[in-house]
């Protein structure tokens, strides 16, 4: 059995639900409740497995006042959580943070569960070197701010995005007006589902090769300019 009061990070499938790992399946058959960001994608997570445990609520509207109460339950009552996210390896861009930290502070252990994450799958499917590469994540939402944020993106590094699925041609748009046509870069969509696909060209091509596909989940990686290529 599990001890008491610990908090376990717990990965879970990006889109095929046999990546998930057994230690994940233990974990989450014995802690006493499991935190997510939304119930309708962790109610799918445990029912795919058949987990049947309460589901606490903690996302970005309320992880302030969520995080104080969920300490406190694991404080006063010595209850153990697994903190999961909608898909793939929790804390990256997802909320939770705020509840790890208060966990490390309070005496509470915190246990990484590690398994699939959407960013190795993308570097492991697309042949680059993965030896020195930037995680950038989510990009600002307003238009003005991400077309700044793009201009001070690194050139001497392959850069990953991630975006919202029905944002990859708006995403397009802005890389092509700052970075221009011909700047290399992969789009990994849908990864580990049966509909996966890699798809490769500069920015005008990658648009192209696009323009049709259905909305999904996807990785954005921008290649790094190689030395004849940097903007002078």
């Amino acid at each position: 059995m599990l001890t008491k009061s610990k908090l376990y990070v717990v990965a879970t499938p990006i889109g095929n639900k046999d990546d998930i790992t057994l230690r994940a399946l233990k974990v989450l058959q014995e802690v006493d409740f499991v935190i997510c960001e939304e119930y309708k994608p962790g109610s799918r997570i445990l029912h795919a497995y058949d987990i049947k445990k309460p589901l606490k609520l903690l996302n970005e509207h309320n992880e302030k006042e969520q995080s104080k109460i969920l300490l406190d339950r694991m404080l006063m009552n010595g209850e153990s959580a697994a903190l999961i996210s909608d898909a793939g390896t929790p804390l990256f861009a997802d909320p939770g943070n705020t509840l790890v930290w208060q966990c490390q502070q309070n005496g509470i252990p915190v246990v990484p569960i590690p398994g699939a994450s959407s960013l190795m799958a993308a570097l492991m499917g697309c042949g680059l070197a993965a030896d020195n590469f930037l995680y950038y994540g989510f990009l600002p939402a307003n238009t003005e701010k991400r077309l700044e944020a793009l201009k001070k993106v690194p050139t001497h590094l392959n850069v990953i995005f991630l975006e919202a699925p029905y944002r990859l041609k708006q995403m397009l748009r802005d890389f092509r007006k700052v970075l221009g046509d011909n700047r290399q870069a992969i789009i990994t969509y849908k990864l580990t589902q049966p509909e996966e696909k890699f798809f490769w060209g500069n920015l005008k091509e990658l648009e192209i090769q696009t323009t049709d596909l259905p909305k999904g989940e996807f990785v954005f990686v921008l290649k790094k300019l190689e030395s004849s290529q940097k903007r002078r």
